[in-house]
């Protein structure tokens, strides 16, 4: 139910504006406008391209086909995420995805494990995870219908690794199939209404004027309704997560795709690689108190795989998350909402529960 809802306007594009409206023209009945505004001119950060399970949840709510969606978007398969050097130089080890063991007479697998660890009789803990043993090995298969229930090859716990502006173009072409009404330009200004401080509408620097019920802030680190029109603040997390800075550069592919993403330390942080089927994303996120922008961007230069597509790109940001999220009738989805460091990678998920 929308409760009479009729129209909305979505300020930003990228990931989050048309997974938004993308999700919105799909899901709730009774719209008769979703307007989209955004800015050939403006960019957007577009480097999140590593992904955890729940997006299948989303694309299959879209009813997105998964053949489809991979080869639109350069998508390879993820089936969790390799650690390096994070405990000592030389170690490395998985996190897969999905279930470790298998429960036996109503007991967790967990408890048999530490009781013959303790004995010495158990192997290691990634062993009993399919994802773990199958992601160095560069294994991947789709969950199997021709199985017993409780077979490890009934459930199998995946996500992706894509271009996110190639996903965010992708999901536009969806959304307009759907009705969703694509504006360009630039906002210049925002009217409130001086009763309550509701937003009434946007101005464009055309000088056209977009007016609508609900607005969802989709402008990124800006925040241009949530934060410079409606002052819902920022609680900055900067004092826990130190890490205020990434400089991200593409490579070109060198070996065939592996199913998960590698995060290595770093002196003052860590660099991701994320393998896609036309080439390699790769960054260094690190603390700008510990290491400059040209060292960063020397240290990813120096640990790629194959040679560099463009120049190092630095991005600046401060982890945390609004004040509110929600204010009035604004709501705040994406990077104008918050934002914590790609770790978990984590950020596009963050985006698929705004829009629940």
């Amino acid at each position: 139910m929308n409760d009479g809802l009729t129209s909305i306007v979505i300020v930003g594009g990228g990931t989050a504006g048309w997974m938004t409206a993308a999700a919105l023209s799909k899901l709730v009945p009774g719209l008769r406008s979703i307007q989209l505004i955004e800015s050939d001119e403006i960019g957007t950060v577009g480097v999140g391209e590593a992904t955890v399970p729940h997006l299948r949840l989303f694309n299959e709510a879209l009813q997105i086909n998964e053949a489809d969606f991979v080869r639109a978007v350069g998508g390879t398969f993820k089936l969790g995420i390799e650690f390096v050097d994070w405990g000592r130089i030389g170690d490395r080890y998985i996190h897969g995805f999905g279930t470790i063991g298998h429960d036996y007479r109503s007991l967790p697998f967990h408890q048999y494990w530490l009781k013959l660890n303790a004995r010495g009789l158990a192997r290691d803990l990634g062993e009993y995870s399919l994802n773990t043993a199958a992601a160095p090995a560069g294994k991947f298969m789709s969950s199997a219908s021709d199985v017993p229930a409780q077979s490890p090859l009934a459930n199998i716990s995946y996500a992706y690794h894509f271009d996110a502006g190639l996903y965010a173009n992708y999901l536009r072409r969806l959304a307009e199939a759907r009705g969703v009404q694509r504006i360009e330009g630039q906002v210049v200004d925002v009217t409130v209404r001086g009763e309550d401080g509701f937003i009434e509408s946007v101005t464009l620097k055309s000088g056209a004027r977009v007016a609508g019920e609900l607005f969802i802030d989709c402008s990124g680190f800006r925040g241009l309704l949530i934060e410079q029109t409606l002052k819902a603040g920022y609680e900055d997390w900067t004092h826990w997560l130190p890490c205020d800075r990434a400089v991200a550069v593409p490579s070109a592919k060198t070996a065939a795709a592996t199913p998960y993403t590698r995060s290595t330390a770093r002196p003052a942080g860590w660099q991701w690689r994320i393998p896609l089927q036309h080439r390699t994303g790769n960054g260094y996120v690190y603390s700008s108190a510990h290491v400059s922008d040209d060292e960063a961007a020397a240290t990813v230069l120096d640990n790629l795989d194959g040679r560099a597509l463009a120049d190092p790109r630095v991005l600046k940001f401060v982890t945390g998350r609004r004040r509110q999220v929600w204010s009035r009738n604004c709501v705040a989805i994406g990077l104008s909402s918050g934002f914590l460091e790609p770790l978990e990678s984590t950020s596009i998920y963050l985006i698929q529960s705004g829009t629940s």
